[in-house]
């Protein structure tokens, strides 16, 4: 089940990352056409790719994490003894899921404060609120994947104490 849900994770945040790379891309590469072929810039072209790479940056923090390509202390790692490395990766998930439960927290009080506020962004006049609840929404993610950490550490520590035929 947890596998199922990680699978069908995937393809959702690969889809839009992708996807929100292509967009920022293509208005990169417009605005810079724009500039210097027709001098003449689009207003809100700068606005909206900052949002999207932050928007992307956020979403890729979940994948990263399922990767196993998000920050981690490589050089531990490799200095503990292989019988250790599962206690390392529950400690590591575990600190992982307060960081991302105190970023759900203010994320989510910042989103909040911000939809009351009906705060408007310069140029795009999109609602702040919209780019700031990718902040608990990713955060949510990282539980999640993080949780899966620990479940298949805790999965594989009744295979190690079985005896081998």
């Amino acid at each position: 089940m947890f596998e199922k849900i990680n699978t069908y994770l995937d393809t959702i945040e690969g889809f839009l990352i992708a996807s929100i790379l292509a967009t920022a891309s293509i208005l990169t590469i417009t605005q810079v056409f724009f500039r210097y072929v027709l001098n003449d810039s689009i207003f809100w072209a700068e606005e909206a790719i900052l949002y999207l790479i932050i928007s992307m940056s956020f979403l890729c923090t979940s994948l990263g994490i399922r990767k196993g390509s998000h920050i981690t202390v490589d050089v531990l790692k490799s200095c503990i003894p292989k019988g250790l490395k599962p206690t390392f990766n529950l400690i590591a998930a575990i600190l992982g899921i307060i960081f991302a439960a105190s970023l759900l927290y203010f994320g989510g009080s910042l989103f909040l404060t911000t939809l009351a506020r009906g705060q408007l962004s310069p140029a795009l006049r999109v609602p702040i609120a919209a780019i700031y609840a990718f902040i608990p929404i990713t955060a949510l993610l990282q539980m999640f994947r993080y949780s899966g950490i620990i479940y298949s550490v805790f999965k594989k520590v009744p295979e190690q104490n079985q005896p081998q035929n």
